[in-house]
């Protein structure tokens, strides 16, 4: 499947029973919100493949086989790249835009760390995406394929100072909260409160990821 082919009928059931929602009668902001609220819920954020020396690959059809067959997450070109042909097939326009993430002092990351995605939006300049006040990422307007994002891809992989090499991470969000294992701690939020987990072996590290995260691993990264 290249970027260009359409997702298939069985690609999209598929893709909608992982998330758990029926087919939206009509592609607008309500589905959308209900869509991109699903995702968060039920495909976890994670960097695992990093850790697990497994290569990523953002060709559309690996990003179908890894988020819906395997059921594992990714970190933003697999989650976004996902999302973004799930809502193609559903009937949504969509750009993939590049993103600046903000680091200390104000100071931007490089082109395409991060992918967004922009569905529906009217034209316009860069936008400053903020959470309480605090600069997130940079995000320009302009289209982009997912293949640009390979070489940005691979280096957030393999530069030994990547914040995605410093430990494995994976993460879904709850209905009141977040649940994170961190290397080897759980983390549950929920509202205000804050527990922390310690997990002693493997084997407990593996039955976090598969019990909290629906994640099946062979062996911990």
């Amino acid at each position: 499947m290249t970027h260009a082919d359409p997702v298939s009928p069985a690609q999209l059931e598929a893709y909608l029973t992982r998330i758990g929602v029926p087919q939206p009668a009509a592609a607008d902001a309500v589905a959308l919100r209900r869509l991109h609220r699903a995702h968060l819920l039920a495909v976890p954020f994670e960097n695992l493949s990093i850790h697990l020396g497994e290569p990523i690959s953002l060709a559309p059809g690996d990003l179908l086989a890894k988020v819906v067959s395997r059921h594992r997450g990714g970190f933003c070109y697999e989650l976004n790249g996902a999302f973004a042909l799930l809502l193609e097939g559903l009937g949504f326009g969509v750009r993939r835009v590049a993103a600046r993430v903000d680091g200390a002092g104000g100071k931007l990351g490089p082109p395409f760390d991060h992918l967004a995605l922009l569905a529906d939006v009217p034209g316009g300049g860069d936008l400053d995406v903020l959470r309480d006040g605090t600069p997130q990422y940079r995000v320009e307007p302009r289209a982009r394929r997912l293949s640009d994002y390979a070489p940005t891809c691979w280096w957030q992989q393999t530069w030994p100072s990547s914040h995605f090499r410093s430990g494995p991470v994976a993460s879904v969000q709850t209905a009141d909260g977040q649940v994170t294992v961190a290397g080897r701690t759980l983390i549950r939020t929920a509202g205000t409160e804050r527990t922390e987990t310690p997990l002693g072996s493997d084997a407990e590290v593996l039955a976090a990821y598969r019990e909290h995260l629906g994640i099946e691993l062979d062996r911990a990264p």
